[in-house]
């Protein structure tokens, strides 16, 4: 039987993510067991090729089939990197959708309201050659089913992306509209839902009725060596979290984590947990990805390796180097040129040909230098022109 189960959790600089994912594993068939699938040791657990056919033979193992398995693993990310490796994506198709089953489990097939794909799943998944115990899954069947539901879901995805991007982009105001300026994420979040209302965006607010709160103690985030039986009391559980909070300032007890039966829920609720609490959201201006600054809200420079290990900040930091030294040579090349013309003009007052030359190339001059600042000329395009017009004029 398969199952959804997501749950996610947020410190200041990581999200803690735990849920069932799938993978292939080897099996023997045995119908007089209790289960009638054996897991079978694969030849890389074993140092050599006598060892392993040594195993084989003592375990009378003789066909081995592969079939899929559901497990749970737990792992943690920069905060964001969930929601951004989804949004950042340029397309939604069935490669990356299967991806995601094969990462996050049975939660990415799962609609948030209506008919889950699990529910399906399990009604009509009957396997004449497994016992009841048996948690092992027919390769063919699974493949078949995940197609048909990657093919169900797959338009609800595309939605998403699209809609979460739009509402991020607004409340965080990415496109720089002045009349947004001095406003927090959520009062244009706000603003948002109560001015481009439509089904789209109103049917999102059936995600959060999948939203659940599951009861977690978390010690592992300070010490793995934390067990509740190590502490008899309750006085010597506090004396040992007060010593904790005068080492770590960092130090927190978390209680719970939020739980999801929808990968969608998921993706949605992570935005308005940023947006919310105040969680800053930029557009890396070399990759043009979206991610959260690690220390400075001014950041413009995401962390990611871009080219040649090296990563966005640092590339970014080289370009703007470059690009100021090719602005101060330009700017250099300006004033000599308008200088020299100047010169001309005031030694020669006699001859008006030169000052009206000056004037005339200062203007166009000023106007090639705002049109660069409006983005519709280049640096390079106004150096071209300096040097095609310094003697012309």
């Amino acid at each position: 039987m398969i199952f959804p189960f997501f749950l996610l959790d947020f410190t200041d600089k990581e999200e803690n993510i735990t849920t069932n994912f799938f993978k292939i594993e080897s099996f023997t068939y045995k119908p007089n067991s209790m289960q009638n699938f054996q897991p079978v040791l694969t030849s890389d657990k074993f140092k050599t090729n006598e060892e392993y056919y040594s195993y084989l033979s003592k375990n009378n193992i003789h066909d081995i089939e592969n079939r899929y398995v559901q497990e749970m693993h737990t792992f943690k990310n920069p905060i964001g990197d969930f929601l951004f490796n989804f949004l950042n994506v340029t397309s939604i198709d069935s490669i990356f959708l299967k991806k995601l089953v094969f990462k996050y489990g049975a939660a990415t097939l799962n609609e948030p309201i209506g008919k889950h794909f699990t529910d399906d799943f399990n009604l009509f998944y009957e396997d004449s050659r497994a016992s009841k115990q048996d948690d092992s899954i027919d390769i063919d069947y699974f493949d078949s089913h995940l197609n048909i539901g990657i093919k169900e879901v797959r338009r609800s995805y595309i939605n998403l992306h699209k809609t979460l991007k739009n509402i991020i982009n607004f409340s965080y105001n990415i496109n720089e509209e002045k009349y947004l300026n001095g406003l927090t994420p959520s009062q244009r979040y706000y603003i948002f839902i109560r001015t481009y209302e439509s089904n789209e965006y109103l049917g999102l607010f059936n995600y959060l009725s999948d939203v659940s709160l599951n009861q977690e103690f978390d010690f592992l985030e300070y010490d793995k060596s934390i067990k509740s039986s190590n502490f008899k009391t309750p006085q010597s559980l506090a004396i040992y979290i007060k010593n904790e909070c005068k080492r770590n300032q960092n130090f927190n007890i978390k209680s719970y984590l939020y739980s999801f039966n929808s990968l969608m829920s998921a993706y949605y609720f992570c935005v308005l947990y940023f947006i919310e609490n105040n969680i800053p959201i930029k557009i890396c201006k070399n990759c043009g990805k979206y991610f959260i600054p690690e220390n400075r809200i001014s950041s413009v420079y995401c962390n990611r390796i871009f080219e040649n290990n090296k990563t966005c900040r640092e590339v970014g930091a080289i370009n703007a180097y470059n690009e100021k030294l090719k602005k101060d040579e330009v700017n250099l090349l300006y004033r000599r040129t308008l200088s020299a013309k100047k010169m001309l003009a005031n030694r020669n007052p006699d001859i008006p040909i030169y000052l009206e030359r000056y004037e005339k190339w200062k203007k166009e001059a000023n106007k090639f230098k705002q049109d660069i600042k409006n983005g519709t000329k280049t640096e390079e395009e106004f150096k071209q022109w300096i040097e095609e017009t310094r003697k012309k004029y």
